[in-house]
C-alpha cells in the first residue's frame, strides 16, 4: 500500500520530470528491439502530455509512424528516483505548435527554425506510469522494491487494484 495519494504521486512525478534535463525516449524498431535515445523534453502539460522536437527524417519518427506506443524513462540520482511513462506518441507538424515548442539553442540543429520542414514535434500522451522515489517515499509501503504504478482513465489517474494486493 502506498502512503501517498494519487495527487501527491502525480506531483512527485511532475517534479521529477521538471528536474531532469533529458530522458530516454524508447521506441520499437522494425526488428522488435527497443531503441532508446536521450531527448530533451518540454515540461509536462497539466495532463502530463509531453512534447519533444525532432527531425522528420530521424529513425524515431520512422518508428513512431509504424508503432505509436512508446516509453519514456527519467532518472534523478539525487533523490534515488526514477519514473517510466508508457503511452502513445503522435507527430505534430502544425507551425503554431512548433513555434511554441522551440528552443533557440536548436538553431544549429534545425537552421530553418521552427517553420522549417526539417522540424516536427512529437506529442506524447501517457496512459501508465511507474515510479520509485526514495526521497519522497513514492513507493509501496512497507518498503518494497516494487514500483508505484498509476494508470490513466480519461482525465484522472489511479493506482490499479491488482497492484494494491501485491
Amino acid at each position: 500500500m502506498n502512503t501517498l495519494t494519487e495527487d501527491q504521486l502525480l506531483d512527485v512525478a511532475r517534479k521529477l520530470i521538471k528536474a531532469t534535463e533529458y530522458c530516454f525516449f524508447i521506441t520499437e524498431g522494425g526488428d522488435h528491439i527497443p531503441h532508446a535515445r536521450l531527448m530533451q523534453p518540454y515540461d509536462p502539460e497539466r495532463d502530463f502530455t509531453i512534447y519533444f522536437g525532432a527531425s522528420p527524417r530521424s529513425r524515431k519518427i520512422r518508428e513512431i509512424r509504424k508503432q505509436q506506443k512508446v516509453s519514456l524513462a527519467f532518472y534523478n540520482q539525487q533523490e534515488t528516483a526514477y519514473l517510466t511513462l508508457q503511452g502513445f506518441s503522435a507527430i505534430v507538424e502544425d507551425v503554431t505548435m512548433r513555434r511554441k515548442y522551440w528552443r533557440s539553442n536548436w538553431n544549429d540543429l534545425f537552421p530553418g527554425g521552427p517553420e522549417s520542414d526539417d522540424y516536427v514535434l512529437i506529442k506524447f500522451v501517457p496512459d501508465k506510469m511507474e515510479m520509485m522515489n526514495f526521497a519522497h517515499q513514492a513507493m509501496p509501503q512497507p518498503y518494497s522494491l516494487h514500483p508505484t504504478t498509476l494508470v490513466r482513465h480519461g482525465d484522472s489517474w489511479s493506482i490499479p487494484a491488482d497492484v494494491l494486493s501485491d
